[in-house]
């Protein structure tokens, strides 16, 4: 009987001793976790379309009508990153990414976000007219809507403050927005159209828009800018020039005419809203992902920015608030702006529904224009 369970004590024992092993296998069993470098799958993936691309602005570099940089991507990978040329000619100090440029007019969807973003938070509203923040200002009826849309009929600053010469007679002297609202309230400026009768692009819209954000948001624009827009994206090397902060420039470009003579700072350029922001492509491509992404304005805003507020122009041309809009026949909408100023000419080209952007920064007025139409098929495959 002794030896009975002394032989039943080992086969329990055994019993016991192996489903714990077995256990201790389960348990200590890991799984295999392939990881892919998702950057060099899309690195391949676009490799014939970035080579397309550099192809493009390489031949252009060499032919001596392109100098710059530039930035193609989709959803949150940049397809191609790359320089072209020089950002002081006369040094020859090489360009980089990292390089920024004035945007020119591409700094207006920045005021139409800003704009955006008050209204979001019900301080403004898109029928407000602009007296009701410029107490003084002559006309009436014009409201945010308008001034958003480039339907207000206003003229441009441009030309009723160079001309004639005693309206600003010290063109060594900045003039920033205050003093052209003063103008504006002192000579009146004939207008070229009624309030909201048809779309006539002027920049003085975006000017009074910079000016009202002041008002309501008790900041200066600039401040209001880098607070809400450029800090909370990390676009850390992106600031608004006034013509008096030129020391705050980060890697700044010079930019030249066609005969590779340097522009001047001209008096003009104290004037924002318009125009004015420092850029490069990649803060820009974080614009971008800031927008898809709504963590600027919500969807619903970022829809009412994209949709067409303006008659429709024969070649499928409209503006909505701060971006001009492309429809092509058979094919996705495009948002996009451009600029011109002095120089710099700059491409921001959106595709919304295939989640793609080109962005072009160039600092030399040679050669023509860039298309939207040829940026947008240099991504597609």
């Amino acid at each position: 009987m002794r030896v009975l369970y002394l032989f039943l004590g080992i086969v329990l024992l055994f019993s016991c001793t192996s489903e714990k092993s077995e256990e201790e296998v389960v348990t200590n069993k890991k799984a295999v976790i392939i990881e892919i470098d998702s950057s060099a799958y899309y690195d391949s993936l676009y490799a014939p379309n970035a080579l397309k691309i550099d192809t493009f602005f390489q031949k252009r570099f060499e032919e001596k009508t392109f100098n710059g940089t530039i930035l193609f991507g989709k959803g949150n990978h940049s397809i191609i990153k790359k320089a072209y040329g020089f950002s002081t000619l006369e040094t020859k100090d090489s360009l980089t990414t990292a390089s920024t440029f004035q945007l020119a007019s591409a700094s207006k969807p920045f005021t139409a976000i800003a704009c955006l973003m008050l209204i979001e938070e019900g301080k403004i509203k898109l029928t407000d007219s602009v007296e009701q923040y410029i107490s003084n200002f002559p006309y009436k009826g014009i409201t945010i809507h308008q001034l958003l849309s480039h339907r207000s009929g206003l003229s441009q600053y441009t030309h009723f403050c160079d001309r004639p010469d005693s309206i600003w007679p010290d063109k060594h002297k900045t003039i920033t927005n205050r003093e052209v609202i003063k103008i504006i309230e002192k000579y009146v400026p004939i207008v070229n159209y009624a309030p909201n009768t048809t779309f006539y692009y002027c920049n003085t819209n975006y000017i009074l828009l910079a000016s009202i954000i002041e008002k309501v948001s008790h900041q200066k624009f600039e401040t209001y800018l880098k607070n809400n827009i450029f800090k909370p994206l990390g676009m850390n090397s992106t600031i608004l020039y006034n013509r008096e902060n030129k020391e705050e420039l980060i890697n700044p470009v010079n930019a030249y005419n066609g005969a590779y003579n340097p522009y001047l700072d001209i008096y003009l350029n104290g004037v924002v809203g318009d125009k004015g922001i420092y850029s490069s492509v990649e803060d820009l491509f974080l614009f971008y992902k800031g927008l898809r992404e709504g963590k600027l304005i919500s969807k619903k805003s970022l829809a009412l920015i994209i949709t067409p507020k303006n008659e429709k122009k024969y070649n499928g041309k409209n503006y909505g608030y701060g971006f001009r809009l492309l429809a092509l026949e058979g094919k996705e909408n495009i948002v996009y702006h451009t600029g011109w100023w002095k120089g710099f000419r700059t491409y921001f080209v959106m595709n919304q529904e295939l989640n793609e952007v080109a962005i072009v920064l160039t600092n030399l007025k040679r050669g023509p224009f860039l298309s939207v139409e040829e940026l947008g098929a240099l991504i597609d495959d």
